[in-house]
């Protein structure tokens, strides 16, 4: 089964000329950085530890941060600890 390389760019060419509007864009933002941000949350809560005796700007930017970053947080912790 030989897939011919004009047709395959033709395929590719479709796909890149597919557009999107902006609030359809928004939305899947939304669909997106809903669960990762609600995992993050719950990363953070379950791993307060790391937060306490923080205070103002350096909780919450610790904070935030752990919210964002809570793949790289995880990663570590399963390789680290």
């Amino acid at each position: 089964m030989t897939i011919n390389i004009v047709t395959m760019l033709a395929r590719i060419r479709q796909l890149l000329e597919f557009e999107l509007s902006i609030a359809e864009l928004v939305g899947g933002a939304v669909l997106l950085a809903g669960p990762y941000l609600l995992f993050g949350l719950g990363w953070t809560i379950t791993h307060a530890q790391a937060l306490h005796g923080l205070r103002g700007l350096e909780l919450a930017v610790s904070l935030l941060g752990s919210i964002a970053l809570w793949p790289a947080l995880l990663l570590a912790n399963v390789c680290l600890g």
